[in-house]
């Protein structure tokens, strides 16, 4: 079997590109991946925003399987060539199967790119478990590579500051990008009304760096609002940093649940996306 997965971005940060990483790692040796859809027997779009219509539109024209990936509506803000919900609803139209990340994102997204099935995003267990694993028992964690507000840092704080009350050992890592205010100002000390420690370690840049970080951490802070999928939920729980403070609006519950007994992973995901592959090509 022969996949072409288009990607006209030059961004290699964000879920759907840990999703593209993790994907073709976990199906290595079960199909071959080619660089145009001419020679492929599957097309498939793992961001909406990351392809080029055109091109898509040919390949499904002369006959290619569309697959599309669906985790959540981009934001328009970000994507201004085109309405995301317009692209959603253009693609979910053509698409022979439409896969969403967790059962929130189908009924959100799916309002726009139609019916589909669910397949939860893998963790890459060979970066991501418990090996080496050393923690105090007292260790937050939070971790934010988006300026968005849905992330909700000052929630996280909160959260943060309510557990150091009940035990003033306890301490928090701030891990990726922080407000600016607090960096320039340590004296502020995050605006936590208490005096709760804070530290912050920056952008760590290879799943490597996060491994080593979940795995010095005991509890992640993660109230961030409307993720379809969060993969860093998934990493935590297989370096043994259990997720708290996770909104019930989202995929966060959901990811939680697939990986709580022992991690779902990114050979089980693809083998998945392999079964719908080998479905569409055999009619």
């Amino acid at each position: 079997m022969k996949i072409y997965i288009p990607n006209n971005s030059n961004t290699t940060i964000g879920g759907g590109f840990t999703f593209q990483r993790n994907f073709i790692k976990g199906i290595k040796g079960k199909a071959e991946f080619v660089n145009n859809w001419k020679e492929c027997d599957i097309v498939f779009v793992f961001g909406i925003t990351t392809m080029d219509k055109k091109e898509v539109h040919g390949a499904v024209k002369a006959g290619k399987k569309l697959v599309l990936r669906v985790d959540n509506i981009p934001r328009r803000s970000r994507n201004k060539r085109q309405s995301p919900a317009e692209r959603l609803r253009e693609f979910g139209l053509l698409a022979d199967q439409v896969i969403y990340q967790s059962k929130w994102a189908e009924g959100y997204a799916g309002y726009f790119a139609g019916q589909g099935i669910v397949i939860m995003n893998g963790v890459d267990t060979e970066i991501f478990n418990g090996i080496g694993r050393q923690s105090d028992g007292l260790t937050y964690l939070y971790v934010n590579y988006n300026d968005n507000p849905n992330k909700r840092f000052d929630e996280a704080l909160y959260w943060f500051d309510m557990h150091w009350r009940k035990d003033n050992d306890s301490h928090l890592i701030v891990a990726g990008n922080a407000p600016r205010i607090y960096l320039d100002h340590p004296e502020y000390n995050w605006d936590l009304p208490t005096d709760g420690e804070v530290e912050y370690v920056g952008v760590q840049n290879t799943p490597e760096e996060m491994a080593r970080l979940y795995k010095k951490c005991d509890m992640l802070l993660y109230p961030s609002f409307a993720e379809a999928c969060p993969n860093v939920v998934a990493e935590a729980m297989a370096c043994g940093c259990f997720p708290i403070h996770l909104n019930d609006l989202g995929g966060a519950l959901e990811i939680k649940y697939k990986h709580y007994k022992e991690p779902y992973t990114i050979e089980q995901m693809a083998d998945e996306y392999l079964k719908v592959f080998e479905e569409l090509l055999a009619g």
